[in-house]
């Protein structure tokens, strides 16, 4: 008997973090979606056969990459919250990088910020959220150089990000 609740317990929390997990999930590209769809004029949604969602107009272009998606406490509670990364074309070359950080407010995600920044969100631990930035601005030949990106991490406060050390 005490097999299989040794068993059961630490497989019932694995199925009950998934699926908050899901549910998160589900939550962050309905807000990618809306956010997508409310700066398109006449949007239209195709999901692509690599996971990519794409929300096209005749100028503009939203790419929604599902892997992108990182969950994890990013304000002052212990709540998961979650950054989802959307990348904006406009006659076909991508402007720069979009960040939608949602948090947490009673079980139900809210977009607080669209940040626009070139950064790569990496992961979100403990309030901390680490991001590889750019050396070299987009207009720079050197922008794309793999060599050239430099690690940070970042505290959300106050509707900011903040760098730490």
């Amino acid at each position: 008997m005490r097999k299989i609740f040794s068993l059961l317990i630490p497989a019932l929390i694995l199925f009950s973090c998934s699926g908050s997990q899901q549910r998160i999930r589900k939550q962050v590209l309905d807000i990618a979606t809306d956010y997508a769809l409310g700066n398109l004029t006449d949007g239209n949604r195709k999901v692509l056969e690599n996971g990519l969602i794409t929300f096209s107009s005749e100028q503009k272009t939203y790419i929604i990459d599902t892997s992108r998606i990182f969950i994890g406490p990013i304000d002052q509670d212990s709540l998961s919250d979650a950054i989802i990364s959307v990348f904006p074309f406009e006659n076909n070359y991508e402007v720069t990088t979009e960040h939608l950080i949602s948090i947490n407010n009673n079980g139900r995600l809210m977009l607080v910020r669209a940040l626009e920044s070139d950064m790569r969100i990496i992961s979100i631990e403990n309030g901390i959220i680490t991001a590889e930035i750019p050396e070299h601005a987009r207009n720079s030949p050197l922008f794309n150089c793999p060599s050239c990106w430099e690690v940070v991490k970042y505290r959300f406060i106050n509707g900011e990000l903040v760098r730490t050390e």
